[in-house]
């Protein structure tokens, strides 16, 4: 369920889209029908609306596929950047020692 939400979210906002341009299109001639012709308004505005909306849905899918793509790949980056130059890999942080100038009781060495 969870797996490649990237696609997923394009798919959604495809479907997203074609869905408000349809409900909104009945809706105006509905409402235009009803009153007067500027219910026709409704039509353009929820195109615009939807596409706006599509768009931003569409983008945050692309965003998950980039992310899920770069996360894939950088595994082997590093692993080849690591054996091909060993002096650019990073410490551990718990092999890092700290160096104060205390002795085990607390008391300072340097007086």
């Amino acid at each position: 369920m969870f797996k490649n939400a990237g696609e997923k979210l394009k798919i959604t906002a495809n479907g997203l889209f074609w869905l408000i341009v349809v409900c909104g299109t009945i809706d105006g001639i509905y409402v235009a029908s009803q009153t007067d012709a500027s219910g026709l308004l409704i039509i353009p505005i929820t195109i615009l609306s939807a596409w706006v909306t599509s768009l931003v849905l569409y983008a945050v899918g692309d965003m998950c596929e980039n992310i899920d793509l770069m996360r894939s790949n950088m595994y082997t980056v590093t692993t080849v950047m690591e054996k091909r130059f060993p002096d650019l890999a990073e410490e551990d942080p718990g092999d890092i020692v700290s160096e104060d100038n205390n002795d085990e009781a607390g008391n300072s060495t340097e007086e």
